[in-house]
């Protein structure tokens, strides 16, 4: 995280997790690092694609020449990065006649900075892990306010496998409709690495599989192989939620909401209810979060960060500003490897 200067009001410095005590608050999604991270220099990124093809040979008589060769097509791939600010500032009514949270002391602008950072780590924090979300559920880039309009699957002229897993049906083959979704991963792979796959499953979903007579008994010897689910949970990544290995892959039940009121059921979910969703595990290139840097003159063309958070004391000497901001894209590489799980009974 870059943060102004403390010594010199025009200088920027990084700001720490050691100093600051402040930790990045990872979700699911961000703790499996299916989205690996990749800083850039410019607000848009620009590659290329090269598509490789060849052939198997035939025979001919000694004399003909055979098919003639071509080289590899390339396409080139534009897209712009949304940029996320999110303010805040230090006034003298938090700090006036205030008791400091907890304590029968005083109110320091320390806490009160520390207290306003922690919910700006926070509120980046949960916009990242939505945008992910979202680039997995709906292949496309979170930008609500329409800055930035980016479709994965329009861009690389892909459809999306959906796969109807009849969990209603008692005769529905499981295991086959688990290998579908893994055989269109695989096929798509390209070359890439891939060393598991993920299903991050609504809890309606995660409910139904658990519950069908061709998953009930696996599911019953995962919980007495030395690891109860139900009882223990998830240690991994959020030890509120479920998780099953079966059939080659592993099943995670998404009960994650983001934003709104604690308590107050405010939040948004990250997964659609009755819905789930395939990813690969380990990839290098397939699945990318692009950060750039911030709108500023002193960091233009350097290699963006996660997170930038600038302070600076308005001239009036009323208020001190926090200027937070946030420069990503969630770019679907390789959308065809995400496949959608449902269930239409």
């Amino acid at each position: 995280m870059i943060v102004r200067s403390f010594a010199n009001g025009f200088e920027v410095q990084d700001w720490t997790e050691e100093v600051n005590v402040i930790p990045n608050q990872w979700g699911t999604i961000g703790q499996l690092g299916i989205f690996r991270e990749e800083p850039i220099a410019e607000h848009v990124v620009v590659f290329e694609e090269t598509i490789k093809d060849g052939a198997l040979l035939v025979d001919r008589v000694r004399g003909d020449r055979g098919v003639q060769g071509k080289d590899a097509s390339r396409k080139l791939h534009t897209f712009a990065v949304p940029h996320f600010p999110h303010d805040d500032y230090i006034s003298p009514q938090d700090l006036q006649g205030k008791r400091a949270y907890g304590s029968q002391s005083v109110e320091t602008l320390e806490a009160v900075r520390a207290r306003k950072l922690e919910r700006i780590r926070q509120n980046h924090a949960w916009t990242l892990e939505y945008a992910r979300a979202q680039a997995i559920v709906a292949g496309t880039v979170y930008a609500p306010n329409g800055t930035v309009s980016q479709n994965w699957n329009t861009e690389f002229g892909v459809t999306r496998l959906s796969v109807d897993f009849l969990l209603g049906t008692t005769t529905t083959e499981v295991v086959a409709k688990i290998e579908q979704c893994l055989a269109q991963v695989a096929d798509n792979a390209f070359g890439e690495v891939v060393t598991g796959t993920v299903v991050l499953c609504s809890p309606e979903f995660f409910g139904k599989l658990i519950a069908h007579a061709s998953v009930k008994v696996a599911y019953q010897y995962y919980q007495q192989s030395g690891y109860n689910p139900l009882r223990e949970r998830l240690g991994g990544t959020n030890a509120l939620h479920r998780e099953f290995e079966f059939a080659g892959t592993r099943f995670i039940e998404m009960r994650d909401t983001l934003g709104g009121t604690i308590g107050a059921g405010t939040g948004t979910r990250l997964i659609p209810s009755g819905k789930a969703y395939m990813v690969p595990l380990g990839t290098q290139n397939a699945f990318k979060t692009y950060f750039s840097p911030a709108n500023r003159i002193g960091l233009v063309n350097t290699l963006g960060e996660q997170l930038y958070v600038f302070e600076q004391a308005a001239p009036n000497g009323t208020k001190i500003e926090l200027e937070s901001e946030a420069n990503f894209v969630n770019a679907l590489l390789r959308p065809a490897m995400v496949v959608e799980l449902t269930s239409s009974n």
